[in-house]
């Protein structure tokens, strides 16, 4: 609970994972089930159930990424790639590994390493 609310970096970037996985979940029902309602006509219930979740989410998803992105100054089209990635079934858990792996923890260990010889 403590890195849910945690302020700073760590917080905001654990924030943004794990929104990034349920977001990145959820689509791939939606797109399972509408595909299937296109074709057959059937799962409407579970359409509206996943699409209804997926957008609310998608919103405290994009107020994730753009916080993490402006706390860590990122260039504004990884910020961008980011909040679009929760549109494409499959691509936030790609660009979620790409942003933390290639950008936020180089960040972080510079900042680290900044604040142990202050």
């Amino acid at each position: 609970m403590k890195r849910l609310v945690g302020r700073g970096t760590e917080g905001a970037l654990f924030r943004y994972q794990l929104m990034a996985n349920i977001v990145g979940t959820l689509i791939i029902p939606l797109f399972v089930f509408t595909g299937i309602k296109i074709f057959s006509g059937h799962c409407k219930i579970e359409v509206e159930i996943f699409g209804v979740s997926h957008g609310y989410l998608y919103i405290i998803y994009l107020v994730t990424a753009g916080l993490l992105g402006l706390r860590m100054r990122l260039n504004v089209l990884v910020i961008l790639l980011m909040m679009g990635a929760g549109l494409v079934p499959g691509l936030t858990f790609v660009v979620e590994w790409w942003v933390v792996t290639r950008k936020i923890h180089p960040a972080m260990a510079v900042q680290a390493e900044a604040a142990l010889s202050s």
